[in-house]
């Protein structure tokens, strides 16, 4: 039924014409997705530098000893499971990985530039014993400690 008199929305003009995004304009050019995109707030991923620092220098610092999650995360103030994706998040690789790969670092480190027998290396770097650090040390560099310490001499 139709009342006299009564305007069409085709008498509107563009700009107020009803759209999914309410009266038009602008908006009826952008998608829904843009829209609400505009919203959202970014989520964070990972740590944020300045306790990813704190992190690195935890690490470095207690290589030769046991490094438990806990104190990480108590040092990101997260839990330890939110902890462990966000050093993922930040770093590429698990918490685990990450230890293995700077004790792997600090090995080759004192492998160039040091005499110390691999036993020594070893327990420095914070490898449970010499072959835990061959293991290891084969795993990333493709190549024995040893074989790596006559190379670089």
């Amino acid at each position: 039924m139709t009342i006299p008199g009564a305007m069409k929305s085709s008498d509107l003009p563009d700009v107020l014409q009803p759209t999914l995004h309410g009266i038009g304009g602008a908006a009826t050019e952008k998608s829904a997705d843009a829209v609400l995109a505009q919203f959202r707030s970014p989520v964070p991923r990972g740590l944020p530098p300045r306790v990813l620092q704190g992190v690195r220098e935890h690490i470095d610092t207690h290589l030769e000893s046991n490094i438990s999650l806990e104190v990480l995360a108590g040092i990101a103030g997260l839990s330890i499971s939110r902890f462990a994706r966000a050093l993922e998040q930040s770093e590429g690789v698990t918490p685990h990985e990450y230890v293995m790969q700077r004790r792997v670092g600090r090995a080759l480190e004192l492998l160039a530039g040091t005499d110390m027998s691999l036993a020594e290396i070893a327990c420095t770097s914070g490898f449970s014993d010499q072959s835990h650090l061959e293991r290891q040390f084969r795993a990333y560099v493709g190549t024995t400690p040893s074989n790596y310490r006559w190379l670089m001499r």
